[in-house]
């Protein structure tokens, strides 16, 4: 892996900020195995880098060099935002960019498909500004001065487009408000708050709560409503290895093994997985990719918003499979089996099979890579590095990872299936 691995992608800035690798490890090699294995080719054949695609010819004219698209600059401040409000959390991460990124991307189906008034069409670029701020505004009434310093900030923007000249701001407005509505209320009875009263399991193999009154994180999120899955178990993986059998003790050496020989650059790779790509975590950090591929493309805002809505959606939809199968199997982490093994980026209250981090890398980088063919080897890059960092860790064995990733890119070929068809919007039933 180069030292700058997405010079070319991405604008130069985000580059710079993706830390060094170290040389090849046996490690990441066998996570990479574990990615051709199960086949990205799930998504070959996909969109070549999105620029011919057939299912967005119709969508509008693209987008004159170094212009940015309202569903960038509202993907940015949504990064910003459940950077300081989520505190970490991937579960209302994942859930607050789907909300906006299916939001934006309806607003502008529907604003470019509007019937004219006065021979002027609905400005998508409002549209996807007003239901963004929409839904930010319910789920962080605390960020409103924020929200509405970006509405001022894309109005003047906006006012400098020549497409815009002929576009209809205001209407625009009022359909993005509409669409983000319908959004928020799907999202008011998408299951996301259900209350656990259950109590943890005991017995060997099994994962140990944190002391009281700590309580386990979001056991019944596996029954939430996502986008793409018919129930949280569609893609359950199949149980970890018995605990203490000969295939457990070997994976708990490795963890061992790794952790007691961590050098300081694989120290740098578990730092940078658990929070140091940035605010949103692993979402925000592929969030950031994407506006770097669809300006480099020069996308126009709904083929932009198209590729948010896709990645978002598959985002939060692993993170449901994934909870669905961590309460299935309550199973023990390396550091509980073992406390000699050390965890220098902390240790979260929730069990260990399969990998959060590797569920969610997947899936997003699926898509990515699906949309985006060039971007793939990086992709691949990405999703491998990502899980050998919770091993670099001491928070998670090889077969949590594949495992993640194995449900992470199912969930994201599915993503990339279920694409919404030309000037279609996402279904909210």
């Amino acid at each position: 892996m180069s030292d700058r691995r997405f010079a070319g992608l991405v604008p130069l800035a985000l580059a710079d900020r993706v830390r060094p690798s170290p040389p090849s490890h046996e490690l990441i090699m066998r996570a990479l195995s574990l990615i051709f294995s199960i086949g990205l080719m799930l998504v070959s054949g996909c969109a070549d880098n999105n620029v011919t695609d057939p299912a967005v010819a119709s969508e509008g004219p693209q987008l004159s060099p170094g212009q940015s698209t309202a569903a960038e600059r509202w993907m940015a401040l949504t990064r910003t935002i459940v950077g300081r409000r989520e505190f970490g959390s991937p579960l209302g991460t994942s859930r607050t960019f789907a909300l906006v990124a299916v939001a934006q991307y309806n607003a502008a189906v529907a604003a470019g498909t509007a019937p004219k008034v006065g021979g002027k069409q609905p400005s998508e670029a409002a549209a996807v500004s007003r239901a963004s701020a929409r839904v930010l505004g319910v789920l962080y009434p605390v960020e409103v001065d924020v929200i509405a310093a970006q509405l001022a900030s894309d109005t003047e923007y906006f006012a400098t487009f020549p497409s815009q000249q002929g576009a209809d701001y205001s209407a625009g407005g009022s359909i993005g408000e509409s669409n983000g509505s319908a959004v928020l209320a799907r999202g008011a009875v998408d299951l996301t708050n259900l209350v656990w009263t259950g109590t943890v399991p005991t017995g060997a193999g099994r994962w140990v709560n944190s002391p009281p009154p700590a309580q386990p994180v979001a056991p019944r999120w596996g029954e939430a409503r996502g986008w793409l899955l018919s129930s949280g178990d569609q893609f359950r993986p199949a149980p970890p290895p018995v605990y203490n059998s000969a295939e457990f003790l070997t994976a708990l050496a490795e963890v061992k093994n790794a952790t007691v020989a961590r050098t300081p650059a694989q120290l740098a790779i578990a730092q940078f997985w658990q929070g140091g790509s940035g605010p949103g975590g692993v979402m925000g950090h592929l969030t950031e990719v994407v506006a770097g591929l669809t300006k480099a493309a020069m996308m126009n805002e709904r083929r932009t918003a198209r590729v948010y809505a896709q990645m978002h959606m598959a985002f939060m939809d692993a993170t449901i499979g994934c909870w669905d199968a961590k309460y299935a199997y309550w199973y023990i982490r390396p550091h509980q089996a073992d406390p000699t093994i050390t965890t220098p980026v902390g240790r979260p209250n929730f069990p260990a099979y399969p990998s959060a981090h590797s569920c969610s890398t997947a899936a997003g980088a699926t898509v990515v890579a699906g949309l985006f063919s060039a971007a793939k080897p990086e992709m691949d890059a990405m999703i491998a590095e990502a899980g050998v960092a919770r091993i670099y860790a001491g928070l998670h064995y090889l077969f949590d990872i594949t495992a993640g990733q194995e449900l992470g890119v199912k969930v994201g070929a599915l993503a990339l299936a279920k694409s919404p068809a030309p000037n279609q919007q996402i279904s909210l039933q």
